[in-house]
């Protein structure tokens, strides 16, 4: 595709239109699992909380700023899902010191991990149904696309949170 197809391509066929489309779609499949799959006694994280939860797991070191930034929410808004987890018993947020400045870090609890790895399993299977039809390859390059698109976006405009 030469640079004149990209500069008149209307907005609703170009990658951005198509990745916010696809991100949504995927985020709506997500949310509405709980109305077609999960039973009445079945516990699982919101799709907010189980995004968050991911993040520290990967590094349980995170602040709630931090988290915010990751699942691009504000900081009111992360808090506010945090205070919830921990009513739930969810999570345990513990202060500690980085570089002598007081943070809240997140720990998991027996009941909140046991309710992520639940979930994960249940995001895991609905993400595999739509991958079948994907070699690993397709999705290890659209990965690494996807990873690139991002870091050249934040890396060329301002975003707020």
């Amino acid at each position: 595709m030469g640079k004149s197809q990209l500069q008149n391509m209307p907005y609703v066929g170009n990658v951005f239109y198509k990745l916010s489309d696809t991100a949504r779609v995927s985020e709506l499949m997500a949310r509405n699992y709980y109305k077609n799959f999960i039973t009445g006694h079945e516990q699982m994280l919101e799709l907010d909380e189980f995004k968050i939860l991911s993040h520290i797991l990967q590094n349980p070191e995170l602040s709630q700023s931090d988290i915010s930034k990751l699942v691009y929410k504000g900081k009111a808004h992360v808090g506010k899902i945090l205070n919830e987890m921990e009513q739930k018993g969810y999570i345990k947020r513990v202060l500690s010191t980085n570089h002598n400045i007081m943070v809240k870090h997140t720990e998991l609890t027996e009941f909140g991990e046991k309710l992520y790895k639940n979930t994960d399993e249940k995001y895991r299977k609905i993400a595999l149904r739509t991958l079948k039809s994907f070699s690993i390859d397709e999705i290890n390059e659209l990965t690494r696309l996807l990873d690139k698109l991002r870091e050249k976006i934040l890396e060329n405009n301002k975003i707020y949170f």
